[in-house]
C-alpha cells in the first residue's frame, strides 16, 4: 500500500527537481560554467554533475513540450540570477494546467488528484 500524497509533496519530490534539472542543463548549453550554474541555482556541482549523468532525476517529466518555456526562464535567469525561485514557479504553475500532472500524480501516488481539495487540478483534465 503506498503512503497518502499530497500534489505539494509531488512537486517538491519530483516536479522541482525535473524542473531544475532542465534549466541547470540548459545553462550549461548555453555556455556557463559548471561551478557558476551551481552558484546561480543555489545547489552544489556535484548535483549538476549526477543531473549530467542521470544519475538524479533520470525521469523527464516534463518532455520536450516544454523546451520553449525552459529557454525562456534560462534567458532572463542569465540576466537575473535572482529570478531562479520564480521561475521554477512559473513553469511549475504551467506543468499543472497540463492534462499530464494529474496523470503523473496518479501514477506517482496511485491516488485521485480528484479526491484531494488542492485546487491545482486542471478541471478538464483526467481528474473531472
Amino acid at each position: 500500500m503506498k503512503k497518502l500524497m499530497f500534489p505539494q509533496e509531488f512537486d517538491v519530490w519530483y516536479l522541482f527537481p525535473a524542473i531544475r534539472k532542465k534549466l541547470a542543463l540548459k545553462l550549461l548549453e548555453k555556455g556557463l560554467l559548471q561551478k557558476e550554474v551551481a552558484s546561480i541555482m543555489n545547489i552544489s556541482a556535484a548535483t549538476i554533475t549526477h543531473y549530467k549523468k542521470d544519475q538524479r532525476v533520470k525521469n523527464d517529466l516534463l518532455g520536450y513540450e516544454f523546451d520553449e518555456l525552459i529557454d525562456q526562464a534560462v534567458t532572463k535567469i542569465i540576466d537575473d540570477h535572482t529570478l531562479v525561485p520564480s521561475e521554477i514557479l512559473l513553469i511549475n504553475q504551467h506543468f499543472k494546467k497540463q492534462n499530464s500532472y494529474c496523470k503523473l500524480f496518479q501514477q506517482f501516488s496511485g491516488q485521485e488528484l480528484s479526491a484531494l481539495p488542492c485546487g491545482d487540478c486542471n478541471k478538464e483534465s483526467i481528474c473531472k
